[in-house]
């Protein structure tokens, strides 16, 4: 299925909320580059212990006198580089034995007073390294007692590295030994032992300082973002609600309750949004109470000047004949008929707000509505069949159903052709009433199925009835079905009468049946 056709619906908060989730890499981003780091640290500083044991041993070679006596002083200068507070410098002879063993490992503990950005760096990484966990490459061998074999291999001539591993196979120093050689003879060695936590303490905490300001800053910002996308979000979903509130159910304006916050707290685009909003909405109450009550004044401005010119119509027939008054009296009655329509579909829409609804036998008032219809709209020629129960009922209003009825048939009356008679029929189907009126006659133009029931909408190419036409008819029978919570449609149809296929339109009804509780 193509991407464009996904019925894929992500709100704007969502949006954020996976944007921020996606910032959370960067944390893991650093825990790698701070592994990536404790790699290259812990192989450049094995490389520089071996160079120091390697350094210390020719200065022995040389200086072997000076060398013994700064030892036996306690205070080595020449060893000052070293941070012998920190390391273990043994010297061996050639039996292996210990002769000398000058500084001291500290304890684990033993460590530098860190401050908070240190300490939360380290508590990040070690955090991550639960989820994560992570194995440093030791490049020498390991032993739980490293000194026996280094102590051999040096009296032999090498120079080499070990690791001494705890009973849980962690390093817990780095050993380096080298030969000792005067005149080319050896005469024992050298070892230096460093434990691993002083090995690049400084620099690391260094790092793990960064670390923890990164985090912090970090953190900072992502709660910021979050309390933004919430706020922002929240607004949003506010202004939406609002929105929905000044209308109704049915997308009419209702009773503007549309709160401006534009001089509040908030100064952007989202409050300039709301501001304009709220003017258009202001402006189309306005122009809503307008139209509203258009047609009332229009019936209270023009009833005293048609009534005048009805009487002068009057008064001038009696004086003489004349064809142009037919013509006036005609036009006169066409815009007293305007009246009478702009007001009807204004009552019916102010009646309909302030109805209260009530169940009746909607089977039993079609049956007599359609009785009555017969016998006074002969012009009709209806041809009805009602297979609902007198018990069923709709909530809703009889008399406005009846003139829904009114509009349908004489819309039905006036676009048949006469081929066959109006067709109205009624039955029970789900719980709802399928109420059908067809007759055959012109389609409708493609695409106006819906616009039909628009007010101020019209598909007569000619005046039938030579009466004037609104367009009302069919938006007054949508106002009434969905005050009784139903729908209505038209369609092009084609229908079968004696033994012929005529084409028409079908007006299908359909009423909720009211039940009982």
């Amino acid at each position: 299925m193509p991407f464009s056709r996904l019925n894929l619906r992500l709100s704007i908060r969502t949006r954020l909320f996976i944007l921020l989730l996606l910032l959370t890499i960067l944390p893991f981003l650093a825990y790698r580059f701070a592994i990536d780091l404790h790699r290259i640290m812990l192989n450049n500083q094995a490389i520089v212990q071996q160079q120091t044991v390697e350094n210390l041993a020719l200065i022995l070679e040389n200086r072997t006198d000076l060398w013994a006596l700064q030892i036996q002083s306690g205070k080595p200068t020449r060893l000052a580089h070293l941070n012998l507070n920190k390391s273990v410098l043994w010297v061996v002879n050639e039996y292996g034995q210990t002769t000398y063993v000058v500084g001291k490992l500290p304890d684990k503990d033993e460590h530098l007073n860190n401050d908070f950005f240190t300490t939360s760096g380290k508590l990040l990484i070690k955090t991550l390294a639960t989820f994560l966990p992570y194995s440093l490459p030791y490049p020498y061998p390991q032993s739980s007692k490293p000194e026996i074999t280094l102590i051999q291999n040096s009296l032999n001539g090498q120079t080499l590295q070990q690791y001494r591993m705890d009973s849980n196979n962690e390093p817990i120093s780095l050993m380096s030994a080298t030969p000792l050689l005067i005149q080319n003879r050896i005469i024992g060695s050298l070892v230096l032992e460093q434990r691993m936590e002083t090995l690049f303490s400084e620099s690391l905490d260094y790092f793990y300082k960064l670390i923890g300001i990164g985090a912090t800053i970090f953190f900072i910002v992502i709660i910021g973002a979050i309390l933004h996308t919430a706020s922002l979000s929240n607004r949003i979903i506010r202004l939406d609600d609002d929105v929905k509130k000044t209308f109704d159910i049915k997308g009419r304006l209702t009773q503007l309750v549309f709160p401006d916050r534009k001089a509040r707290v908030y100064q952007d685009e989202l409050s300039d949004l709301r501001h304009h909003i709220y003017e258009m909405l202001k402006q189309l109450g306005a122009y809503e109470r307008y139209l509203k009550q258009l047609p009332k004044t229009l019936r209270h401005e023009l009833h005293n000047p048609l009534n005048r010119l009805s009487m002068a119509l009057s008064l001038l027939e009696k004086e003489t004949e004349h064809q142009q008054l037919d013509y006036a009296k005609h036009a006169l009655a066409q815009l007293r008929q305007i009246i009478a329509s702009l007001s009807e579909a204004t009552s019916i829409e102010d009646s309909l707000h302030n109805q209260q609804p009530e169940a009746f036998p909607i089977g039993l008032m079609l049956r007599h509505y359609l009785e009555n219809s017969i016998v006074l709209h002969p012009e009709y020629n209806l041809k009805t069949e009602i297979q609902v129960n007198d018990k069923v009922q709709i909530l809703g209003d009889g008399f406005m159903i009846e003139q829904m009825m009114d509009k349908l048939l004489s819309n039905a009356h006036d676009f048949s052709d006469g081929q066959m008679p109006v067709q109205v029929t009624a039955k029970e189907l789900a719980n709802n009433i399928i109420l059908k009126i067809n007759n055959s006659g012109p389609s409708l133009p493609s695409g106006h199925e819906q616009q039909i029931f628009d007010g101020m909408t019209s598909m007569r190419i000619m005046n039938q009835s030579d009466q004037a036409h609104l367009g009302l008819g069919l938006y007054i029978v949508k106002l009434i079905v969905d005050f009784h919570q139903g729908q209505v449609q038209a369609e092009n149809a084609q229908f079968i009468y004696e033994g012929k296929i005529l084409n028409g339109v079908a007006f299908t009804i359909t009423l909720p049946i009211y039940q009982l509780t």
